[in-house]
């Protein structure tokens, strides 16, 4: 019985003495699209939990052998249902994109809105959150 007790303390001090787990401050995310371009994305995470970062869609068209990269800000972020979504802006516009990426790896999607029109690029990717 008093190795029990003992023993139960000890678990109980362990826990008790264990740090808390650290609030992530930055979050990543990179993947290929099924059209052969790349999404790269980079985050922080503010004190209140603010998401804000940027990223950048690029790759080379196929028509005519041009690379292009098209740069976006990130002004805010959130988790549903083991994905992680970022909204914001392609760079010096006011067309919006979203990219939706699965935790930690799997399905990623890049939409953005042209016009009234939704233009959705899909793929895989991989989100690493430190």
């Amino acid at each position: 019985m008093i190795r029990f007790i003992a023993l139960s303390f000890a678990v109980l001090a362990t826990t008790l003495a264990a740090p808390a787990l650290a609030q992530a401050t930055t979050i990543n995310v990179a993947g290929k699209l099924s059209n052969g371009a790349y999404v790269q994305v980079v985050c922080s995470v503010g004190a209140n939990g603010q998401i804000t970062g940027t990223g950048v869609l690029f790759g080379t068209n196929p028509g005519n052998g041009m690379a292009y990269k098209y740069p976006f800000v990130v002004v805010r972020g959130a988790t549903t249902s083991g994905k992680l979504v970022l909204t914001g802006y392609f760079a010096g516009t006011t067309i919006p994109v979203t990219v939706s990426a699965s935790v930690p790896d799997g399905p990623l999607t890049l939409s953005y809105i042209v016009n009234g029109v939704t233009y959705t690029l899909t793929g895989m990717g991989k989100v690493t959150v430190n």
